[in-house]
């Protein structure tokens, strides 16, 4: 697509990025420890969000979920949190020490094996078996079109070449990175960290609700801040 043009090379300087995306269980902790009456964790803007909405946890926190008539399911600790606004993501980073990945460093993470970049995490052919997608017939993702999440971890097959679980598939994921279509023009060639400022935060990745298209490594997409979807999560980064 046009937002994923021109191609270029970036170097990154080192990180450490989650092998999973965050879970229940992990952002539990964050809630029990008071992440969401500490203002210390919130960026303004997030915690004007956060009061503004007297939210206390997650939208979708309920352990039952029947996501768009699909089949009925529960969410247990080794799910990954969904239905986090970027505000949400945010804040956990900060209480973890941490902070969300930029693009550049999903991306990588994502795709690269150290001379070319994959397609997809496993590689460049499409194998809807290797990731929680809206075809795969893994009963850890529901099933056929049965629009669930999948606990981490459960498509080992589709690891990245860092050994990344769940790039593709499973939950979109929050970046740092302030979206803009036109950012590759004006990327630079070091460290890339986005645009200064917008209105829409960059997702990664794909969903349990998307196909081949969505789920590539280079699809971008974009997303408001307080946007708080049942297909929505994030992974850490230091």
């Amino acid at each position: 697509y046009s937002d994923e043009l021109p191609q270029h090379s970036v170097y990154l300087s080192g990180y450490w990025i989650g092998k999973y995306e965050v879970t229940r269980g992990e952002y539990r902790r964050f809630i029990e420890a008071g992440g969401y009456s500490n203002p210390a964790y919130w960026s303004s803007a997030g915690w004007s969000w956060k009061v503004s909405n007297n939210r206390t946890q997650p939208y979708y926190w309920a352990a039952a979920q029947d996501w768009y008539g699909g089949q009925p399911f529960t969410q247990t600790e080794s799910h990954p949190v969904v239905a986090v606004t970027y505000y949400e993501a945010e804040a956990f980073c900060n209480w973890a020490g941490g902070h969300l990945p930029t693009e550049a460093q999903w991306e990588k993470a994502a795709r690269w094996t150290g001379s070319y970049p994959n397609v997809y995490p496993w590689g460049n052919v499409w194998d809807a078996e290797k990731c929680n997608n809206i075809y795969d017939t893994n009963p850890a993702g529901g099933g056929y079109e049965r629009y669930q999440t999948a606990p981490v971890g459960s498509y080992p097959s589709g690891a990245s070449p860092y050994g990344l679980q769940d790039m593709a598939g499973n939950v979109w994921e929050w970046c740092r990175d302030w979206y803009s279509s036109s950012y590759y023009s004006v990327s630079p060639s070091t460290d890339p960290q986005g645009p200064s400022s917008g209105s829409y935060r960059v997702l990664r990745g794909g969903s349990w609700d998307d196909d081949d298209d969505d789920d590539r490594c280079a699809d971008r997409d974009d997303g408001n801040p307080n946007g708080d979807w049942d297909y929505g999560g994030f992974r850490i980064a230091r």
